[in-house]
């Protein structure tokens, strides 16, 4: 049978029965136990770089950990976040991260990450480099204690236009995707560190970010079978132990995005998959402008999520009307699975069962680190290696070197923003910066006539995202080449076709630290 025929278990984890007792089983009074159930399934986001008090009360109530964002790091204190994983529980807790590589880092947010990102490693075509780097980001997570990565990036990037994808794909092919898919679950989860495929069942084929708003899949029933879930099969054989669902809609398995839709939560379990379900972020707008945070996890708890994902409230403004947002969205969220629960709409043994998966997977944690205590496993990659990874993955165009002593001027043309990834600093203006005396510009604080101005007599390097995409990149690029067609462009983003071509450009397909430091090389020599 296809693995998208209709299942008669839509949860994919047993029929949901109601329990006796009055409509729909409902229970009036507080329950202590529905309490804790509650707690036990939310992973919530938070301000600052210590641990406040309400997340801890949450911990002690049966939260199972916390997810960090590049607002709980500072990277300028190498034990600053061990120190908050052990306020968190240590062991004990199950404390996940975004740290792909490439773009999407939070522990290198500042400097960009030191590894190449997915989109480069997919061009270079070795899975034992992927899998080096993998093991790389998975030992710097075991060091600091975070026993789960939120990542590989399992979408095939099949439309070229995608915001929110991207270079965060190993590529536009299924077979390369899943083979790179697989190679980075044997390494992150090699070093003790839980992998967490994503964006299930594929966020590939996408033209809107799900951050922004409501994302929808077209794709055949025989296109989703054949390319989109590939890479999750290969992650699942691969052993990896969480999947993360995508907001957006794929049009035969109903209204809902698959976040909420039991039809997509039952093909995942359909898939062999026994590990738990994670939601993503709750607090982006494909949920929270349409269910609400509350309503996308009850609604999310239903369909099948083991693990609801609630995002970072911490990131935004506190007011004198909401102090603490951060706070406020779990406890809104806590009384949304507690009515619920009391109600009789949510099953208490669905969260049960949720519950002791999420154990499952900390315990899992645990044994691998200590299994892995002297013993051999994928060599993490080095920092001259992943250099050489990321240039070799560079598509070149012409001679891009710069003449020895010519004053360099690098204008950061970016215009676009990947929602994943946040503020990516220019990788190619630091790493440049490091070598030779340079000038940097940003374009959106000066005109495109003074940007040429400046590099009046010497060089300039126009660094940009994807000019096929962005409208002010696009137009950015025409203006400068129009007036110095001997420009470097480099190309950060994933390609499409150019209104007009560089005759001296270099792609890089990633814009981590690792690719700034491999166009430098391209440009002026190893450092």
């Amino acid at each position: 049978m296809s693995t998208l025929e209709p299942s008669s278990d839509p949860g994919g984890t047993g029929a949901r029965r109601r329990r006796p007792g009055g409509p729909g089983g409902a229970r009036r009074h507080t329950d202590p136990a529905l309490d804790r159930l509650a707690h036990a399934v939310l992973w919530p986001g938070f301000a600052g770089t210590t641990a406040p008090e309400w997340l801890l009360g949450a911990r002690e109530a049966g939260a199972p950990g916390a997810v960090l964002f590049a607002t709980n790091i500072d990277d300028g204190d190498p034990h600053q976040t061990a120190r908050l994983v052990a306020e968190l529980g240590g062991p004990d807790a199950v404390v996940g991260i975004d740290e792909e590589g490439g773009s999407v880092t939070r522990l290198h947010a500042r400097a960009g990450s030191p590894v190449p990102g997915h989109a480069v490693l997919g061009r270079h075509d070795d899975p034992a480099a992927t899998a080096a780097v993998a093991a790389r980001i998975g030992t710097e997570l075991a060091e600091r204690g975070i026993g789960v990565d939120l990542a590989p990036v399992a979408d095939v990037n099949s439309n070229p236009a995608n915001p929110v994808i991207g270079v965060r794909s190993f590529g536009a092919e299924a077979d390369l995707v899943a083979r790179h898919t697989a190679a980075y679950v044997r390494g992150l989860q090699g070093a003790g560190t839980a992998a967490c495929a994503k964006h299930f069942p594929g966020h590939g084929d996408t033209a809107t970010d799900s951050h922004l708003g409501g994302a929808r899949m077209s794709a055949s029933v025989a296109d989703l079978e054949e390319i989109h879930l590939a890479p999750f099969r290969a992650a699942i054989d691969a052993g990896v132990r969480a999947v993360l669902t995508a907001h957006l809609v794929v049009d035969h398995l109903g209204p809902e995005p698959a976040t909420v839709n039991p039809r997509a939560t039952a093909l995942l379990r359909g898939l062999g998959f026994g590990g738990v379900i994670v939601s993503d972020a709750l607090d982006m707008r494909a949920i929270s402008a349409t269910l609400g945070i509350g309503g996308g996890a009850v609604a999310a708890l239903r369909a099948g999520v083991d693990l609801l994902c609630l995002g970072n409230a911490g990131v935004y403004p506190a007011t004198a009307a909401d102090p603490r947002p951060d706070e406020r969205t779990y406890a809104q969220t806590h009384r949304a699975i507690t009515g619920a629960l009391h109600a009789g709409t949510l099953d208490p043994e669905s969260l049960e069962a949720a519950a002791e998966r999420i154990a499952a997977l900390r315990a899992w944690v645990a044994e691998q680190r200590t299994a892995r205590t002297g013993a051999a496993g994928p060599a993490p990659i080095t920092d001259r290696s992943a250099i050489d990874v990321a240039r070799g993955a560079c598509d070149v165009q012409g001679d891009v070197g710069l003449p020895a002593g010519a004053t360099v001027v690098v204008v950061d043309g970016r215009a676009g923003r990947n929602e994943a990834a946040g503020a990516v600093p220019d990788p190619v203006g630091i790493a440049l910066a490091e070598r030779r005396p340079v000038t940097t510009l940003r374009a959106g604080d000066t005109a495109p006539g003074d940007l040429v101005a400046a590099a009046v007599g010497g060089e300039l390097v126009l660094v940009l995202d994807q000019p096929h995409v962005h409208p002010a990149e696009r137009d950015l690029v025409v203006a400068v080449l129009a007036a110095r067609p001997d420009a470097v462009v480099v190309r950060l983003g994933w390609p499409g076709r150019l209104a007009m071509s560089p005759a001296r450009m270099v792609t890089t397909f990633g814009s981590g630290a690792a690719s700034g430091w491999a166009v430098a090389d391209l440009l002026v020599g190893p450092g």
